[in-house]
């Protein structure tokens, strides 16, 4: 019984301390969102994915390359979904909040 209990605490402990760091705190919002303004641009994000997961695979890339630019906000400015799971994500990497 005390294996089994250490080894759901060292699980729980695990996944808590899962998507900690700046990339957890990047919100990606729409580039024609009223809470862009007042942003300062950081940098263009392009991402070309082709894979089964690709939501997660695609989001996880854009908010790499936004934390590469120490962005706080992500505005997608044109997204394409097409065959196969590709995917196609234009962005702008923002500072918005200090």
């Amino acid at each position: 019984m005390k294996i089994i209990s250490i080894g759901l605490v060292l699980l729980l402990t695990g996944c808590a301390t899962l998507n900690n760091g700046p990339a957890n705190r990047i919100q990606i919002i729409s580039s024609n969102s009223e809470l862009i303004n007042g942003c300062k641009k950081l940098g263009p994000i392009h991402v070309d994915i082709q894979s089964l997961n690709f939501n997660k695979m695609a989001n996880d890339e854009l908010i790499r390359q936004a934390s590469n630019y120490g962005a706080d906000t992500i505005a997608v400015i044109n997204r394409q979904n097409l065959a196969l799971g590709h995917v196609i994500i234009d962005a702008t990497a923002l500072k918005c909040y200090p």
